[in-house]
């Protein structure tokens, strides 16, 4: 398998001792290219419960006539005040042909490349769907203790691509529990690539 670089150049994959195809860098060419970006809650936040249309927590959104589809590459949820309900977080998902999400706080979209300019993707802390999304697959699984687990749990879910966010769709992290103020924060990383 081979493929091209930014320029068109042809590369040979990256093989290790073993003849086997080495991934661990899958992305590096594409954050160099500043086209890889990250949408995350700077502060804990009350969390909206389920695939309700009024969101608070964390929604990307690709705004109807961008030009580009929005490929999800990670996600992670955490918690730092443990709720007393069930904590399960999982992405989903929603699409709109001509409703764009509408603004209720903004969140801040950065580039992967630090410091590069930011693309198309709209990061929001709160927001109207323009639909009901739906359970796409869980990023975190679910406990009802009122004490965080004292087992170690992956911060950062790989998607690798296996989620895509056309012109006018979305994805939010959604859970089954309030919470308290301080309690959650999340992240969705993607990748701009022309439609």
């Amino acid at each position: 398998m081979y493929g091209q670089d930014a320029d068109g150049v042809g590369r040979a994959p990256l093989i290790d001792s073993k003849r086997q195809l080495v991934m661990a860098g899958a992305f590096a060419e594409a954050v160099k290219d500043g086209k890889c970006f990250s949408g995350a809650n700077q502060t804990g936040t009350v969390w909206t419960v389920g695939l309700a249309t009024t969101n608070t927590g964390l929604c990307i959104a690709n705004p109807i006539g961008s030009g580009k589809i929005l490929s999800l590459l990670a996600a992670g949820y955490s918690e730092v005040v443990a709720p007393t309900g069930i904590a399960d977080a999982w992405i989903a998902t929603g699409y709109h042909a001509s409703t764009d999400v509408i603004l209720g706080v903004i969140g801040v979209a950065r580039n992967l490349k630090v410091g590069a300019a930011v693309g198309v993707g709209k990061v929001y802390t709160g927001a109207t769907l323009p639909v009901a999304p739906t359970y796409t697959f869980p990023i975190m699984t679910g406990h009802t203790s009122a004490a965080l687990s004292t087992s170690a749990a992956p911060g950062l879910i790989r998607i690798d691509g296996l989620v895509s966010l056309p012109p006018g769709a979305f994805a939010i992290i959604a859970n089954f529990t309030i919470g308290v103020a301080v309690g959650a924060k999340g992240a969705i990383l993607w990748q701009e690539l022309d439609e």
